[in-house]
């Protein structure tokens, strides 16, 4: 037991938070993302949760913007609810308004 068994916040919480993908297994179709935000613990993503067009995968060792929740599975306590690339173009647009 001690400190750091649980994190803090309720079950259920979401937040939102930039990550680094840790592993991503294609074979198995999840990974686990790394944050400071989340740490020591990592979050659990499921393919599902990628936001992109075409086949859903990660790269190890890419930054990506991961929405997520607290929840007990396994050895996690965090899952990936929607995980975006960080593009690597400046985006502009993203700043100036709240347009989703």
């Amino acid at each position: 037991g001690g400190v750091g068994d649980e994190p803090p916040e309720p079950l259920h919480t979401r937040a939102r938070t930039i990550g680094t993908v840790k592993y991503w297994r294609d074979d198995k179709g999840y990974g686990a993302i790394a944050s400071e935000a989340t740490a020591p613990w990592d979050i659990w993503c499921h393919f599902s949760a990628i936001d992109m067009v075409g086949f859903k995968s990660l790269v190890p060792g890419e930054a990506v913007t991961v929405d997520y929740y607290r929840a007990n599975q396994e050895s996690f306590r965090y899952l990936a609810e929607r995980v975006q690339r960080i593009s690597r173009e400046v985006d502009t647009t993203e700043s100036s308004s709240d347009a989703e």
